[in-house]
């Protein structure tokens, strides 16, 4: 069976028209161009819907599945015509593609009064309640929202967020949960968690994404083996700053807003993904070259933005902000000012302009320097995480052979341990 996080990648490949890295995929593992997401798309229906043909040539060459149904019962050829590619459309044709278009329809009837107002054109991925197995379900995360358990939906391991009960009628609760789903509903890259389904009809709202195994950072720095090794840190954090760069990158930009160890997930292969959305900020790419009026202390205050906390309007150099105090404690094996309470902490880096001591001797070359810019008072000094992910890909390539080696063999030790 193909590896998910490959089938991922050429998804994402082929979304973004990179024939490169297509065909360098296939080349590694021809069973990727039939192999289906978790919505049983395969590349070609995503090729289809985008209206990329050469990359559709490509994956018919190397003889994609052209009559294959996704999760609704669509082909790739009729999920071209919905898009009113009419190109595509004959391009697919030509090789025998059937125009099936199946509407996208709620999968189950539910049961009690919906919630008022519908989740507007989003009932694609409306999953009926009597779906997700909580029988034998684990508890993995609980707040005063409600609670997450590892469950199984269709017989695949799910990580299930519940809105508590009582609060599923509140309208500012509802309107926040269906927020959430509206962003995760539009994101789709390997470094993010995958969204897959949710209920939103009635109570308890639900929300479904993959299920990690490999627990969250947080978790992983406070194990008493976890001093990681400089090319390990370097690894996770391009992890985390090609998620970032794929969420602060158009047509819209996503302000994640919450960006903390917590909510950087490993899988089973030890790839950090960015998940929880909750306090996520969609914006309109008319509005990119604005600074965004968002105000008040949203966030974790321990990774927070100074102009956050002071109520000052801020941009998307919060998210760096935050990904530099990541980058800190993965190199010190403690929280940013872990000696002080976190409102305490958010005010010496607010108010008084401190930055938690540097001590740590694992720092690669220009990784000390790549934290102080990314943590600068001055949103505008702050690099974008397009120029962070260059940077750190470079530190990745200047680390020895030998380095590089022990990283694969840490790997290897480290998902055999979770």
């Amino acid at each position: 069976m193909a590896d998910m996080a490959q089938v991922s990648k050429l998804h994402w490949a082929v979304r973004n028209a990179d024939v490169g890295s297509v065909r360098k995929l296939l080349q590694e593992d021809k069973t990727l161009v039939k192999v289906e997401d978790y919505d049983k798309r395969t590349p070609l229906h995503v090729a289809a819907a985008a209206n990329h043909r050469l990359i559709a040539q490509i994956l018919l060459e190397e003889g994609a599945s052209i009559n294959a149904r996704d999760r609704w019962g669509s082909s790739p050829c009729g999920n071209a015509q919905s898009e009113g590619h009419a190109e595509m459309v004959r391009l697919l044709k030509e090789y025998g593609g059937e125009d099936v278009k199946v509407g996208r329809h709620e999968e189950g009837a539910t049961t009690g009064p919906p919630l008022s107002p519908p989740l507007p054109k989003r009932v694609d991925w409306e999953i009926s309640p009597s779906e997700i197995n909580l029988d034998d379900s684990e508890l993995i995360g609980k707040g005063s929202f409600g609670e997450i358990r590892k469950a199984s939906w269709r017989g695949t391991p799910v990580a299930v967020k519940t809105i508590r009960p009582s609060l599923s009628k509140d309208r500012m609760v509802v309107k926040d949960f269906r927020h959430e789903v509206e962003l995760l509903v539009k994101i789709r890259h390997p470094n993010i968690v995958q969204f897959l389904g949710a209920v939103t009809q009635q109570p308890p709202l639900m929300l479904i994404t993959e299920y990690l195994a490999g627990g969250d950072l947080h978790e992983l720095l406070r194990k008493k083996y976890s001093v990681l090794s400089a090319p390990l840190i370097v690894k996770y954090s391009l992890d985390i700053a090609r998620g970032m760069c794929y969420l602060h990158n158009g047509p819209n930009v996503i302000i994640h807003r919450d960006l903390k160890p917590r909510n950087l997930i490993l899988d089973e292969a030890q790839e950090l993904k960015v998940g929880d959305f909750g306090l996520s900020k969609l914006i309109e790419a008319k509005h990119l070259h604005d600074v965004y009026k968002m105000t008040g202390e949203t966030g974790s205050y321990r990774y927070m933005a100074p102009e956050v906390f002071k109520h000052e309007r801020y941009d998307k150099s919060v998210d760096v902000f935050s990904f530099a105090m990541i980058l800190y404690e993965m190199f010190e094996v403690a929280a940013p000012f872990e000696e002080e309470k976190a409102y305490a902490a958010a005010q010496l880096v607010a108010e008084d302009g401190k930055r938690p001591p540097m001590k740590a001797k694992t720092y690669p070359p220009g990784m000390r320097e790549l934290i102080q810019r990314c943590w600068s008072t001055n949103p505008k000094e702050r690099p974008n995480f397009d120029t962070i992910v260059q940077e750190l890909q470079t530190m990745e390539d200047n680390f020895p052979q030998n380095d590089r080696v022990h990283l694969r063999d840490l790997l290897h030790i480290r998902r055999h341990r979770v």
